[in-house]
């Protein structure tokens, strides 16, 4: 029961982040209703998104969704490391026997993503700079409000710090397995095992 929650609550991180797209569907969709719709760092980053594709041709198009894709997958990958980190240090101050092989296999799990993460960066910096759609600023400042929106969304989501023994063990059992899919999940996302198609 405790390996499901834990499976679950790794996925619940990564899906979240994944599933941030810059339309937000459901939020648009209440927002409908009012007649006067609320500010915020969602809605802006709604109408900069509209403005930004607006005359885009068909490849261009494809060039922007290739860069969200890319975005929000190495951001669910941070959130992810994020929430396994709070989980390992609430586990370590709750049961200090554990903190030394927890602190030991979070060191080894963050390590063994380090170098996807600094690939992925780079290819990301790649295609933002070799994208035809508009300037390379204008672009980095688009995935900086994209971060806004997200942490806006967040701000009303509350976790529970993990703090079983049971579950601190599983929870660590369980990063064999995560370590792998997020670095298949950067790979297989930003294309890593092969060179950016640079072709217009």
């Amino acid at each position: 029961m405790k390996q499901k929650f834990l499976k679950t609550f790794l996925l619940i991180c990564t899906a979240m982040a994944l599933g941030m797209s810059p339309v937000f569907a459901e939020e648009k969709a209440e927002g409908t209703k009012s007649a006067e719709k609320k500010v915020t760092p969602v809605t802006e980053l709604e109408e900069t998104t509209k403005e930004m594709i607006e005359n885009l041709d068909d490849n261009q198009l494809l060039q922007f969704r290739a860069i969200e894709q890319s975005y929000r997958t190495i951001k669910a990958v941070e959130d992810v490391q994020s929430s396994v980190t709070r989980a390992v240090k609430s586990c370590s101050k709750a049961n200090p026997d554990l903190e030394e092989e927890m602190s030991t296999r979070l060191r080894t799990w963050r390590d063994s993503i380090r170098p996807s993460m600094k690939e992925a960066y780079k290819k990301l910096d790649k295609m933002v700079l070799l994208q035809t759609f508009t300037k390379p600023s204008s672009m980095r400042s688009y995935l900086k409000m994209f971060d806004k929106a997200v942490a806006y969304r967040n701000q009303g989501i509350e976790t529970v710090p993990v703090s079983e023994k049971e579950a601190c063990l599983t929870l660590k059992k369980s990063m064999d397995e995560s370590e792998k899919n997020l670095n298949t999940l950067l790979i297989q996302t930003l294309a890593l095992d092969r060179p950016l198609n640079t072709e217009k």
